[in-house]
């Protein structure tokens, strides 16, 4: 990784051996600007533009008392990730720095490399995707934790939000009137939604088996149970059963729900963090079976390469990359170290490869200004794609290639934008999803991903042969593809 592609962080240290050790450690993942006072730290971060991706406070003592100006400052300016490492860190000053707001992650010594670089790379791609403007302020309503309150007497759960929001600037308080309004925002939301309260007695689906459902989806937001009434069998229920964290009664009083959802917020900030360290843990396993599986790929690199007439492989494999799919779990983990799943999803990968490969070198046919069959073949195997039978020209196995992505993303020809930016070029682009793919954690194998990572390949390896532009723009389980034909009339 360049210097320039680094995310910076700022280094609060007072030891100076502590601080040769984290730079050690951490030296080639990180640009490290490192002060030993709060003054110049604070000075760095309101000089720097764009603003560092994390603050490590990396002290022998914890700061005591009430004044903490650099992390306020942190705070302040937005978009910082506010780390705190320690030996020993006492709950109360934990819990009371979280209620401000001045920290975000906390660490006791000895430190996880692999759970911290996860951690600032994170926010490092959070920043660039939707960077703060200094000097806002506190956080705005878009980055703050959320309290959700579900309940069907709207006035009630307005009146709630408007004073806890008067007396604090920790969360912002949201409002449902029903367990399916709550379900939306969720969706919606659900990322920055820390803390859902909920009615018990509500029309439709009752408080209880919202929070059950909650708990599959968002286990890391925290339930809490309330009903006017003494159901005290479903609150053991929900205590016992639903793992909730905790049954208020009904009236609410804001000066008793305060103290709770901040409670609330600190008891989500433990499970985001056991959540992170479990998938750094369980990314770190699957690195292994990753750098074995691409081993056993490249095998066929030298045959794919030949059959393009130029390096293809390992844009394929970029590609890939590009392209984010779920991460790993213990049932990925489980199937690839326990099972034949890697040997058979390598083996069958390559050897579907070299058959088509071998079906390819009997094509004819070379794309070029004005080939005007282009649109002919092309069309005539979009309209006939569930048909049997083999392509006959490499222009005809480019298009039942592409016809398989869309195909695997619920789409079809029609769902091609096809544009001329001048009159020898046709492009068509078109985004697809793929939840998963050769590179990617997997628990199970079908023809269907099978013969989707074939298509993509050989979209690569026809692109190539046939002199088209291809571009691939990856995101989260979708991608954008854009093909740009050399022919005069295609399509039109």
């Amino acid at each position: 990784m360049s210097t320039a592609d680094r995310p910076l962080i700022l280094l609060r240290y007072e030891n100076e051996e502590a601080r040769d050790q984290f730079e050690a450690t951490f030296g080639d993942d990180f640009q490290i600007a490192a002060f030993r006072s709060d003054d110049s730290a604070i000075e760095a971060l309101g000089a720097l533009d764009p603003a560092p991706a994390a603050l490590f406070m990396l002290l022998d003592t914890p700061p005591a008392g009430t004044a903490y100006p650099l992390l306020k400052k942190a705070r302040d300016s937005g978009g910082v990730l506010k780390v705190l490492l320690g030996d020993s860190i006492p709950l109360s000053l934990l819990v009371n720095l979280l209620d401000q707001g001045l920290v975000d992650r906390c660490f006791e010594q000895p430190i996880n490399p692999e759970l911290i670089r996860s951690h600032v790379l994170r926010a490092a791609l959070s920043a660039r995707s939707a960077p703060v403007e200094p000097g806002t302020g506190a956080r705005s309503s878009a980055t703050m934790p959320a309290v959700l309150v579900v309940d069907d007497e709207p006035a009630a759960t307005k009146y709630l939000a408007r004073q806890l929001e008067l007396m604090q600037n920790d969360f912002q308080v949201l409002c449902a009137e029903h367990a399916e309004a709550a379900l939306t925002l969720m969706r919606e939301q659900g990322s920055r939604i820390a803390v859902i309260m909920t009615d018990q007695r509500m029309p439709g689906m009752l408080g209880k088996e919202l929070l059950d459902t909650l708990r599959q989806s968002h286990p890391c937001t925290v339930r809490i149970l309330t009903s006017a009434y003494g159901e005290v069998a479903v609150a053991i229920d929900a205590i016992n059963e639903g793992e909730i964290f905790r049954y208020q009664k009904k009236p609410w009083r804001a000066a008793d729900c305060l103290p709770l959802f901040r409670e609330a917020l600190v008891r989500h900030n433990e499970l985001v963090n056991e959540r992170d360290k479990d998938r750094a843990r369980l990314d770190e396993q699957f690195r292994s079976i990753y750098h074995h599986r691409l081993k056993r790929l490249m095998t066929i690199e030298a045959a794919v390469d030949e059959a393009a007439g130029r390096p293809v492989m390992n844009c394929y494999l970029k590609s890939l990359q590009a392209i984010q799919a779920l991460p790993a779990s213990a049932a990925h983990l489980r199937a690839s170290m326990e099972t034949d799943l890697e040997h058979t999803l390598t083996d069958q990968f390559s050897d579907l490869v070299h058959h088509r490969l071998a079906q390819m070198k009997r094509m004819p046919g070379t794309l070029g200004h004005g080939f005007q069959p282009l649109q002919y073949e092309m069309q005539a195997l979009a309209d006939t794609a569930d048909e049997s039978g083999e392509p006959q020209t490499l222009i005809a196995a480019l298009a039942r290639a592409l016809t398989t992505l869309l195909i695997a993303s619920g789409l079809s020809w029609h769902d091609l934008a096809i544009t001329r930016p001048d009159p020898n070029v046709a492009v068509l682009s078109v985004d697809l999803h793929m939840y998963t793919h050769l590179l990617a954690p997997l628990s199970r194998m079908s023809r269907p991903l099978l013969e989707q990572q074939v298509a993509f390949l050989l979209l690569h390896v026809l692109c190539a042969r046939l002199d088209c532009e291809l571009e691939i723009a990856g995101g989260k389980q979708v991608f954008a593809l854009t093909l740009r034909l050399p022919a005069a009339g295609a399509f039109l």
